[in-house]
């Protein structure tokens, strides 16, 4: 679990709607506007629902939240944030034919190295 900090008050959410929440905060702000969003959020061990408006002057912080508890499964509002349209989505060609992400090229130099007999 995590906990957003916003408008002087802690929300409770899971991590992954709260990563999501970042991300997407930083790319509305990037594109200088502001939206409004919902998450889902814990209160007293109940599931809610909570109105944030995020972007341009409007500040979150994210941090760990211990809990004995078993995480909620807000998994489909995390996907629904990841699924707005300002969301960045990786480049095409940063992943293979199989929809993973491919490794990126490293340029090693290899001077001075014998590739036979090691250092």
């Amino acid at each position: 679990m995590k906990l957003v900090s916003y408008a002087g008050q802690q929300l409770a959410t899971t991590d992954d709607v709260a990563d999501a929440l970042v991300t997407l905060a930083a790319a509305i702000a990037s594109e200088g506007e502001s939206q409004a969003l919902q998450i889902p959020v814990l209160v007293d061990g109940r599931e809610d629902c909570a109105d944030l408006i995020v972007g341009v002057g409007n500040d979150i912080l994210v941090g760990p939240q211990a809990s004995a508890d078993v995480d909620p499964d807000f998994s489909e509002d995390a996907e629904r944030l990841r699924a707005h349209p300002l969301f960045p989505q990786p480049a095409e060609d940063e992943s293979d034919a199989h929809g993973g992400s491919a490794a990126a090229p490293h340029d090693v130099d290899l001077s001075g190295i014998d590739l036979d007999h090691g250092l």
